[in-house]
């Protein structure tokens, strides 16, 4: 069966994007190459506020710590005399998501020592 050939006085195919070499095809270029230079500016600022809502979680996170082993600590020495009753003003931790504006607070871990009395304080 011989292959039927397409008439030669039939158009080029319309391509949908203008060529390169004239005004128009720059111009969708320039477009492009702008949108994604935005996107990517504003994926930065949201890293960068990221990283600050992270390094404040972190410098409360140090500071609870570092009250948690200062009642240990405490707790070790006046253990001894049979006191085990040590304030410390612990916050708990509010994560704030970039999507959501509701804190969800962390949850606190409670042990129960055997070696020391422990009770807990509901606030």
């Amino acid at each position: 069966m011989p292959r039927i050939k397409p008439p030669s006085s039939m158009p080029p195919k319309i391509s949908p994007s203008p060529r390169k070499n004239c005004e128009m095809g720059e111009q969708v270029e320039l477009s492009k190459m702008t949108t994604k230079r935005q996107r990517i500016q504003h994926e930065l600022q949201m890293m960068k506020q990221r990283m600050e809502l992270l390094n404040s979680q972190l410098s409360l996170l140090d500071s609870q710590i570092e009250a948690k082993e200062k009642a240990i600590q405490e707790l070790r020495q006046s253990s001894g005399q049979g006191v085990a009753a040590v304030s410390v003003n612990i916050q708990p931790i509010i994560n704030y998501s970039p999507r959501s504006q509701t804190p969800v607070p962390e949850p606190l871990h409670r042990g129960n020592s055997n070696q020391f009395k422990t009770f807990h304080l509901e606030y």
